[in-house]
């Protein structure tokens, strides 16, 4: 991740420009063949790939474009008690000026603007798919909503006072031209051949097509257990450490960490490493994510291929979703102990990653590179957008107890509120870059972005610390 320096604002945003120039381009200089050099044009190499960039707009990318709208399927609606229990845990935030017009687009709610924003985040329905059965309910938590901010809300509805719903709004994307991808693969191939290096072996499904661009490490993968969940292992030796479970965030897959892994292998070389590949987060084009119950069953069919009992977990970013989804899960026994990197479960019901990852309009060269890169990439919008559902997703202090568990917080993360997550995990009000009870550490560094904990060193000698203490807990039981 970049900083917020104007020489970086000016680099990234010629470096999108160039990107999304080069289809308008490819159109123009077609049309330029056609009328002044018909039939001598197509045989340079300029011309087609002038002709390649233009299919793969109109082939691709534009069918994919609408065929990614397609409505989510949200999971099975919550019992009444349930959606109950969700709303007084959150009741805590109504109180303060922002959380619910944050979720808004204007600060003048009226009654009609709230009841669209209850039903979309407690019933995942919106008026069209309201039930009769449903009214009540709605009305007790209007009137609850009233108790705690202290004031009665305006009847009607505010035009202008749209509320965010993540998975019911239009997928937000923008095109990517073909040599995009190539690049991708590019870093794949080079991020590939880092992993063998470091004495990893490739697991898929043999499905060479799962994802364009496609996978030279296919070839030689050994055969996975499961489907649609590719994953990189390096074989566990140790019988006094626990293997560790490494889950990646959005991005562009395994590559940032690779110097990770590589410190981590030269402190223990005696303990595996199991690396899941979420390709659906990982710009490219494949197909959609599993849910979280598949993808819970499939890593539990991993584990036991590889005979894995009991892992610490080590998730960074949409990573520690996948965690939490574990946690939820018969998995959770299989978890010795967690490290979450700049965590997005915490607080979730918070506006705050909804907005900065989907809504936000950039203003600095980090959110720039984070809003064309990765929150207008189709495959990662279609994800989030469609099969990311909060209620499933949130996580809760109280869920940590008894086990060993540290999160890391960036003070400076574009995408989750770090300082709410802070107070909120050590009810601490003045910030300390380390903080700690017998079962929970939380790491802060108040000078770090989303991610850029990977970046540097020292800020990885500061995650490996943690994960030395943790892969020695063999005596933990849950």
């Amino acid at each position: 991740m970049i900083g917020k320096s104007l020489p970086e604002y000016v680099f990234i945003l010629i470096s999108i420009g160039l990107l999304r120039l080069v289809a308008p381009i490819s159109f123009l200089y077609v049309a330029y063949l056609v009328v002044a050099q018909p039939g001598f044009g197509w045989r340079t190499s300029l011309g087609g790939y002038a002709l390649l960039e233009i299919s793969f707009y109109t082939l691709i990318y534009l069918p994919r474009r609408w065929m990614l709208q397609k409505p989510a399927v949200h999971p099975t609606i919550h019992t009444r008690e349930y959606r109950r229990m969700l709303f007084q845990r959150c009741s805590s935030y109504l109180a303060t000026s922002d959380y619910l017009s944050g979720w808004f687009f204007s600060a003048e709610l009226k009654r009609e603007n709230v009841v669209d924003w209850l039903l979309w985040a407690l019933f995942s329905a919106t008026r069209d798919t309201c039930r009769v059965e449903w009214e009540e309910e709605i009305e007790e938590y209007l009137s609850m909503v009233e108790v705690i901010i202290d004031r009665k809300l305006a009847p009607g509805y505010n035009n202008g006072a749209r509320c965010m719903r993540p998975t019911i709004d239009n997928v937000s994307m923008l095109h990517r031209p073909f040599i995009w991808y190539l690049v991708v693969g590019l870093v794949d191939l080079f991020s590939s051949f880092r992993l063998w290096r470091q004495g990893f072996h490739h697991y898929d499904d043999g499905d060479c097509m799962a994802s364009f661009p496609m996978r030279p490490c296919c070839l030689i993968s050994r055969r996975s257990p499961v489907v649609k969940l590719p994953y990189w292992y390096r074989h566990h030796r140790s019988s006094t450490k626990l293997p560790v479970l490494f889950i990646h965030g959005i991005g562009i897959g395994l590559y940032p960490y690779t110097p990770f892994f590589k410190e981590f292998i030269a402190l223990h070389p005696d303990i595996g490493i199991l690396a899941i590949e979420f390709l659906s987060i990982s710009m490219r084009i494949t197909s959609p994510p599993l849910s979280s119950s598949a993808t819970c069953t499939a890593i539990s069919q991993i584990l036991d291929d590889l005979g894995l009992d009991r892992v610490v977990v080590l998730s960074h970013s949409y990573g520690t979703v996948v965690t939490t989804q574990m946690l939820h899960s018969h998995l959770s026994p299989r978890i010795a102990a967690i490290l979450f990197v700049d965590p997005i479960p915490f607080l979730l019901h918070l506006p705050d990653v909804a907005f900065n990852f989907v809504y936000r309009q950039p203003r600095f060269a980090n959110e720039l590179q984070l809003w064309y890169f990765t929150s207008r990439d189709p495959d990662i919008s279609r994800t989030l957008s469609r099969h990311f559902f909060w209620s499933e997703n949130v996580l809760w202090k109280e869920e940590l107890v008894g086990r060993p568990a540290a999160v890391w917080l960036s003070g400076k993360d574009q995408i989750v509120n770090s300082e709410q997550v802070r107070k909120y995990l050590t009810d601490e009000p003045t910030p300390s870059e380390y903080w700690a009870t017998d079962t929970l550490e939380v790491l802060f560094d108040p000078n770090s972005d989303h991610a850029t904990v990977f970046d540097t060193r020292g800020r990885r000698k500061r995650i490996l610390d943690v994960l030395d203490r943790f892969v020695g807990r063999l005596d933990y039981r849950n």
